[in-house]
């Protein structure tokens, strides 16, 4: 779990680099009625084996690859050579709030990311989760058998998404509580958790901040909440997945986060480490925040340098 060695990153220029790289939209089809679309970036020139192998970003939450830090990551990788394709989930725009983004169904989205990728002739593929996304990833490694994919990069991962979001909960006084919103949405999803017939939206006062104000606010249906911040979620457990991810894996957390607890990043590396994975990178970007402020370069080329290390 030593650190990789911090070289001087080297900044994408956004708009003068990116003509080094083509983009093509791409469309995911899970299989289950939906489709999710994501953007491949190849760099026109470079190391062939970067080149070869597709590295998958999954973003956080209510996130896509159109902004924040999937969407920078991916074009700082390309710019160091590397095959990009980040991707929407039924996790994003939204889907969390207005019903659809439940978190046991994402595999699906990311099976069909895995189809692209074939159909795209990559033979190897790393895939890199930020925040929520480093849950899905894990996920999606601990309990499936793809023989293409050959690494796990995961940026500011949680060892518990319904641990976080009970600690936040509590943290801030959030109206309902955790354990009242557990009590509501219990018998809602008894019978039915994909697609419960009362299922219906609420809103959480409180749940990022201290004041009652909007931007402090929470919107969810409780089949989705139920689903990825539940007490009986072991998917959204990344501390109860990741024991059983066998290929090598990378956790770059920050030094400076709100959301998730220091010593998280330690603690899913030290499980992974006790099930017998001997690969696992433990590495800190030290003044970032959770949104990795003015420190996205850098987290970058710490996954960049880790994934050329891949075998």
């Amino acid at each position: 779990m030593s650190p990789l060695h911090r070289a001087v990153p080297r900044r994408p220029a956004f708009g003068r680099d990116d003509r080094e790289i083509t983009t093509r939209l791409v469309t995911l089809y899970p299989g289950d009625g939906h489709e999710w679309d994501g953007l491949l970036l190849r760099p026109r020139f470079g190391d062939p084996a970067r080149r070869r192998m597709l590295v998958i970003v999954v973003h956080g939450s209510v996130g896509n690859y159109l902004t924040g830090v999937p969407r920078r990551v991916a074009f700082h990788l390309a710019g160091m050579g590397f095959c990009v394709m980040s991707i929407n989930t039924r996790l994003a725009n939204y889907g969390a709030f207005f019903g659809g983004g439940l978190f046991h169904r994402t595999p699906l989205d990311l099976l069909a990311a895995v189809d692209v990728a074939r159909a795209h002739g990559f033979g190897r593929i790393a895939l890199l989760g930020y925040s929520m996304g480093c849950t899905v990833c894990t996920n999606f490694i601990a309990n499936h058998d793809v023989p293409e994919v050959v690494g796990l990069c995961t940026i500011a991962h949680p060892e518990s998404l319904p641990e976080a979001l009970r600690l936040r909960w509590q943290r801030y006084g959030a109206t309902p509580t955790y354990e009242e919103v557990v009590e509501r949405a219990r018998p809602i999803v008894a019978d039915e958790p994909d697609d419960p017939p009362g299922d219906r939206i609420f809103t959480v006062l409180r749940a990022n901040g201290p004041l009652p104000t909007p931007e402090n606010g929470e919107i969810w249906t409780y089949a989705t909440w139920w689903s990825s911040r539940g007490p009986e979620s072991p998917h959204a457990e990344s501390r109860a997945q990741i024991g059983k991810v066998r290929v090598p894996i990378a956790i770059l957390q920050a030094g400076n986060d709100h959301l998730i607890q220091p010593g998280e990043g330690y603690a899913l590396a030290r499980i992974a480490e006790r099930a017998g994975n001997d690969d696992v990178l433990l590495d800190m970007v030290p003044r970032a925040d959770h949104v990795f402020t003015d420190c996205t370069d850098e987290v970058a080329d710490l996954a960049g340098r880790w994934l050329a290390t891949l075998p």
